[in-house]
């Protein structure tokens, strides 16, 4: 494939680990947030599930509601249990018992499982008592196993990367440049980032519509600092594989731009990635980025992040 000036990109396309086949399917390789667009058939069930991964991976409201709901069944599995095991398995002193053995037996087994002992229920024949050992002892794994989870999602380092809606094609020493713009939309910081960027797009090769993967050459792929914005710039030459490119163009060819950033989290001094994907509808020319930058009393230099994505026109 040639550009929309006639000249050939000079860059090495490269795979990127993505193989030939996905390469060739039309569709994007990324969603808008940076998520695989890929799917994996044919594992085996269980063998392939992995819960501590599954566990770690939801978010937290989905999480609790499987904990929530993990606590529910337990409970209700052990009162069917002590239910077989009798109606006179389980006695309460209470003044005011429950008649219903089901439900004695239901709230029985969330005292005996969160280890409460309120005393009220007692069993009374020895295989009540088997089965409230068994449930004592699930209880402690069980509680040991969630706090662990429950800690490792606390701790785990995450990325909160907020990118630019749009890339912007805007004025660059005399010429032009792709910028794509970003900041760190939590209060941690972040060190010594590596960014890269690759175009995808289709091109012709012998006859034949090959999709192929570029990396941009930016000005600055890696910064020690982020404690503000980073706008990634990679100039039009007539060496880029952009060059000359129409809005029509891109749209033909079906183009993507994927954007790898890697970093350190400062305090817990462990490495951390996020991903982002523009495709054809996402890119504006003759526009820059508006300015982030807003006048602060305290004397710190302070960036409105809600700003991120604003651009303004270029005045010709």
């Amino acid at each position: 494939m040639t550009n929309g000036m006639g000249t050939p990109p000079q860059t090495t396309p490269e795979d990127l680990g993505i193989g030939s086949v996905q390469a060739e399917r039309s569709g994007r390789f990324l969603t808008a947030d940076g998520r695989f667009n890929t799917r994996r058939l044919g594992l085996r069930g269980w063998g392939s599930l992995s819960p501590f991964h599954l566990m770690l991976s939801l978010n937290w409201w989905m999480f609790f509601a499987l904990v929530l709901a993990l606590f529910v069944l337990t409970n209700l599995v052990f009162a069917v249990l002590y239910v077989l095991c009798g109606a006179d398995a389980l006695q309460m002193t209470t003044e005011h018992p429950i008649d219903n053995t089901f439900w004695k037996a239901f709230f029985f087994s969330i005292e005996t499982l969160s280890t409460i002992g309120y005393g009220h229920i007692a069993p009374t024949t020895m295989a009540a008592h088997l089965v409230s050992s068994v449930e004592a002892f699930t209880g402690l794994l069980g509680v040991a196993l969630i706090t662990g989870v429950l800690f490792a999602r606390f701790s785990r380092p995450n990325t909160h990367i907020l990118w630019s809606k749009n890339v912007i094609f805007a004025p660059y020493q005399g010429g032009e440049a792709l910028m794509v713009r970003l900041t760190n939309g939590a209060y941690n910081e972040l060190i010594e980032l590596d960014v890269q960027i690759v175009l995808v797009f289709y091109e012709w090769v012998q006859g034949q519509k090959v999709r192929r993967f570029y990396p941009l050459k930016l000005e600055r792929h890696e910064v020690e600092f982020f404690s503000l914005a980073w706008t990634l710039v990679h100039p039009l030459t007539p060496s880029s594989p952009l060059w000359g490119l129409t809005p029509q163009h891109m749209h033909e060819r079906e183009i993507e731009l994927m954007v790898i950033l890697h970093a350190t989290d400062d305090v817990l001094s462990q490495r951390v990635h996020a991903r982002v994907s523009y495709t054809a509808e996402d890119f504006l020319w003759n526009v820059k980025f508006a300015s982030m930058y807003v006048s602060n009393s305290h004397g710190a230099v302070t960036i409105d992040v809600r700003k991120l994505s604003d651009v303004e026109p270029v005045l010709k």
